[in-house]
């Protein structure tokens, strides 16, 4: 717009400079131009409101469909958990529980995905794995102290995850991360999980979980133990990454590796 505005003062200096004629039409012009100007401001200030009008509309829809989903998901984890509940049968004896359960929470994940941020899908599919472990197949019999430790850890998700889903509809404080909770325990599930005795893996060390340990010692321990960890994920990732059957470990140890790096 201003190659205009230099125009017309071209122009008028010109018509300033040509005696009669510019006394007659420098001012009849000069108005002319002037309301030029202010039609086309005034259609880029209107596209501009409308632009901003319909972004606001989507992201108060976005923003609505966003806190349904996260109330969905709470109730499918809290669903999910009290499917172990149910089967418990005195205090000490946690019984194991079928596939429905899995795959009822599976559908929530997929019904939900689309306003899941990637941290909070990771902490679902998490949240999911560890289900499975207490989920009984034909031959398969998972003990009640394993039964128990799968509702312990998916408790602690579901809890680190609330947190997050608090701060994002804002009714927490931002300053923490509750999902790097949840990425060190996958972090030291993996490192637990995995044989490789040339990379001394599975770990032996503070933080080695044991039948008794549950999921926040284990949290804690890792974050006592920083240095610890980052080189065991480290062994991990050398184990795996030129292992075509262990590709989606070693991108796992990578991403772990690279959300407790400020630790």
């Amino acid at each position: 717009m201003m190659w205009l505005q230099d125009w017309i003062k071209s122009a008028l200096a010109y018509l300033g400079g040509a005696g009669v004629l510019g006394f007659l039409f420098r001012d009849p012009l000069k108005k002319a131009f002037e309301k030029l100007i202010d039609s086309r401001f005034d259609e880029r200030l209107a596209k501009i409101k409308h632009e901003l009008d319909l972004e606001q509309q989507k992201m108060s829809i976005v923003y609505q469909n966003q806190k349904d989903s996260f109330r969905n998901v709470l109730m499918g984890m809290h669903n999910a958990m009290a499917a172990i509940e149910k089967e418990i049968a005195g205090e000490a004896d946690w019984r194991p529980i079928s596939q429905e359960p899995v795959e009822i929470f599976s559908r929530v994940m997929a019904q939900e995905s689309l306003f899941l941020d990637a941290a909070s899908d990771r902490a679902l599919r998490l949240f999911r794995e560890v289900m499975w472990e207490a989920v009984q197949y034909e031959d398969q019999i998972p003990s009640g102290g394993k039964v128990w430790r799968a509702h312990d850890q998916m408790k602690f998700i579901a809890d680190r995850t609330a947190q997050h889903f608090r701060v994002r509809v804002g009714l927490a404080e931002g300053e923490l991360d509750p999902l790097l909770d949840i990425d060190i325990l996958g972090a030291c599930r993996a490192i637990n999980r995995y044989s490789f005795p040339d990379q001394q893996l599975p770990t032996r060390g503070p933080l080695k979980a044991d039948e008794n340990r549950n999921a926040e010692e284990l949290v804690m321990a890792a974050r006592r133990n920083p240095a610890i960890l980052k080189e065991e994920l480290g062994r991990l990732k050398a184990a795996t990454q030129n292992e075509r059957f262990f590709f989606e470990t070693a991108a796992q140890a990578d991403l772990y590796l690279s959300r407790i790096k400020t630790l």
